[in-house]
């Protein structure tokens, strides 16, 4: 299975809003813009990462993550599943160099869009820095 990121645009859609309105094991569809997908294409059971980038408001970081559970290419909609710690990382987003380093290696160059394919190395990164950022140890 394949992870993305998906990222919000914090003037459009802020963290407050977030907190409030997005909780686990709910279901959600979401419109998306632009893509970076390297060829790859999402599919059910794929993970979602939910970002807010540093340069759309003053709280960035990983705020959870998802389950996808359909993706409509023709209408460029996701329907996911926020799963667990998504209640937490909402109220404690993971930001610090490790998380902006991984968000800048994903994004590249153009930082500005909706959706990334995240290559394996990456993902497993996320995976370890959200646990570590949580208190865990080893990865989800």
């Amino acid at each position: 299975m394949a992870m993305w990121l998906y990222q919000i645009d914090q003037k459009n859609w802020n963290p407050a809003r977030y907190r409030l309105e997005i909780w686990e094991s709910e279901r959600w569809v979401w419109h998306v813009g632009k893509i970076v997908h390297h060829g790859e294409e999402m599919n059910p059971g794929d993970t979602v990462v939910f970002f807010c980038a540093p340069s759309t408001g003053a709280e960035p970081g990983f705020y959870g993550w998802a389950i996808v559970l359909e993706w409509k290419e023709d209408s460029q909609y996701i329907y996911f599943r926020p799963t667990s710690p998504s209640d937490y990382l909402k109220m404690v987003p993971w930001w610090d160099t490790n998380a902006k380093n991984i968000a800048d290696k994903i994004r590249g160059k153009f930082k500005q869009g909706t959706l990334w394919f995240i290559p394996q190395d990456l993902a497993k990164e996320i995976n370890e820095g959200i646990h570590q950022w949580i208190g865990g140890i080893g990865t989800f």
